[in-house]
């Protein structure tokens, strides 16, 4: 059976930049983690079981890890859908607006709606918290994941625009000793904050 090709989502354009009277900071958004992130950020022996995007024959993209497809979500990056109706669709990243997983676009959509600076969490492939990866079967394997994320974070999602963008961690949920070492790890490096499950 052939899977029905679903039709694209469209998305609004972008509204004018407004004057900014206030300063705004966001401490509750959300960053849909690129496809290539993992890419050249784990020691070798892991690299070809990284967190990958699988695209499927209906155009969803789906993280592959661990032996699980993981779902992207409509719900995960609404902002600007026309059609707000579909939004528990899976869907692929020509869905979302760009500023959900590229920087340079997100600055350019904070400054559109006069946000100085935002807290983000992580979506799709690690949990709100690293806990997918705390939970992978080799663990070996998810703590260089765990460790991969938060240096991508660090040095394509922060660096770039320091000052606008707080920078959060995941750490490793399974050992506690090991998950301190990794929040002190990433504090020596500058980040301000670290996500955990409830």
């Amino acid at each position: 059976m052939v899977a029905p090709v679903r039709e694209p989502l469209v998305l609004l354009p972008d509204p004018e930049p407004r004057e900014v009277h206030y300063t705004l900071i966001s401490v509750d958004d959300h960053m849909v983690e690129p496809g290539d992130m993992f890419e050249g950020r784990l020691p070798a022996k892991y690299q070809a079981d990284a967190p990958r995007i699988v695209k499927q024959a209906d155009g969803s993209e789906p993280w592959f890890y661990d032996g699980q497809l993981l779902t992207q979500k409509g719900s995960n990056a609404v902002a600007g859908q026309a059609d707000r109706q579909r939004t528990q669709e899976p869907v692929g990243y020509d869905d979302m607006r760009r500023g959900a997983w590229d920087i340079d676009a997100r600055i350019r959509e904070m400054d559109i709606c006069g946000m100085w600076a935002s807290v983000n969490f992580p979506s799709i492939i690690s949990g709100f918290c690293g806990r997918i990866f705390s939970n992978t079967k080799d663990q070996g394997l998810g703590l260089a994941v765990t460790k991969a994320w938060n240096d991508w974070m660090y040095d394509v999602w922060y660096s770039p625009y320091p000052e606008r963008i707080v920078p959060m961690g995941i750490t490793w949920l399974s050992d506690p000793v090991i998950g301190a070492e990794e929040i002190r790890r990433n504090a020596a490096r500058g980040c301000t904050a670290v996500t955990f499950p409830e």
